[in-house]
C-alpha cells in the first residue's frame, strides 16, 4: 500500500512497468537489462548491493515472458526495499511483497468471488486467464494471491492443480517475451540498438557509466564479458560501441 501510494496508484489500478522503473529510479538503483535466454526462476533477475558506494545494481533478463518479467521487476524491488534481509528469507519476502504489489487483496477478493462461483474447473482457469491478462501479470500471481486472500480469510481454497500449470505453459506461448517487445528480432539486433533501445526502456545509466568507466580505466571487452555474463562475441561488440 505504501509503494502504491508513493507511486499515485490506487489498490484497484494496475501496475506497469514505467511504475516499477520510477520506483527503482527513485531507489537510485541501476537497473542492467541483460539477455541471458530461457532461466529458471531466480536466474532471471538478481540484485546486487555495494556498501563501500552504497550503490543496488539490478540485473533483469529481458528474454523472460512479459507476465513473469513484471513480477521478477517486483521481486526485485521487494529486495531494494528490505535490504536488512538476507536468504530464503529474504527470497520469501521479495516474493510475498511482489505479490502483494502487482495483485494486492482488494483485486484477489474480486477475483476470488469471480472464481469461486463457476462450476467446473474449465471455467475457472478460464477465468484465472482473463483476469491475468487484463492485468498484465502471471496467471501465477493471480492464482497464488486470491489463495492468501482465501486462507487470511478463512475462506475455501480454490483448487487447480495440476491443470493451471499446462495452462500457464499455453498462456505464456501466446504472449512474446520483453526482449522482442522492447529490441524487436533479435536476430538482427546490433550492440548500437541494443543500447539505445535498453537505455530508453529502462531509463538506466548503466551503459554511460560503464562507458565512462572503459574509458578511464582502459578496460577490454573481457571486463564487459564479465559484468554482463555474456558470450566474448557479444561483450566485443559493446565495447567496441562503448568506446
Amino acid at each position: 500500500n505504501k509503494v502504491r501510494t508513493e507511486l499515485h496508484v490506487d489498490t484497484d489500478s494496475i501496475i506497469d512497468f514505467t511504475h516499477l522503473i520510477r520506483r527503482f529510479i527513485d531507489l537510485q538503483a541501476v537497473v542492467i537489462p541483460v539477455l541471458w535466454g530461457s532461466k529458471q526462476r531466480h536466474e532471471n533477475a538478481t540484485h546486487i548491493f555495494l556498501p563501500e558506494s552504497q550503490t543496488t545494481w539490478v540485473y533483469l533478463n529481458l528474454d523472460v515472458n512479459i507476465h513473469d518479467f513484471k513480477f521478477w521487476m517486483a521481486h526485485e524491488l521487494g529486495h531494494c526495499l528490505s535490504p536488512s534481509l538476507h536468504g530464503e528469507e529474504a527470497e520469501d519476502f521479495a516474493d510475498a511483497f511482489a505479490g502483494a504489489l502487482l495483485f494486492p487483496p482488494s483485486q484477489a477478493k474480486r477475483a476470488y468471488s469471480q472464481i469461486a462461483c463457476l462450476g467446473n474447473q474449465k471455467s475457472k482457469l478460464n477465468c484465472v486467464m482473463r483476469i491475468a491478462t487484463e492485468y498484465v501479470i502471471s496467471p501465477y500471481t493471480v492464482y497464488y494471491q486470491t489463495n492468501k486472500f482465501a486462507e487470511h480469510n478463512g475462506m475455501p481454497p480454490i483448487n487447480l492443480e495440476p491443470a493451471l500449470h499446462g495452462w500457464v505453459t499455453n498462456f505464456n506461448k501466446g504472449h512474446p517475451n520483453l526482449s522482442e517487445i522492447i529490441l524487436g528480432d533479435l536476430d538482427l539486433l546490433g550492440a548500437k540498438n541494443y543500447i539505445n533501445k535498453a537505455e530508453e526502456a529502462f531509463n538506466t545509466p548503466f551503459f554511460e557509466i560503464l562507458r565512462k568507466y572503459l574509458t578511464e580505466a582502459k578496460k577490454g571487452a573481457g571486463i564487459v564479458q564479465s559484468i554482463l555474463d555474456i558470450p566474448l562475441l557479444d561483450a566485443q561488440s559493446i565495447h567496441k560501441e562503448l568506446t
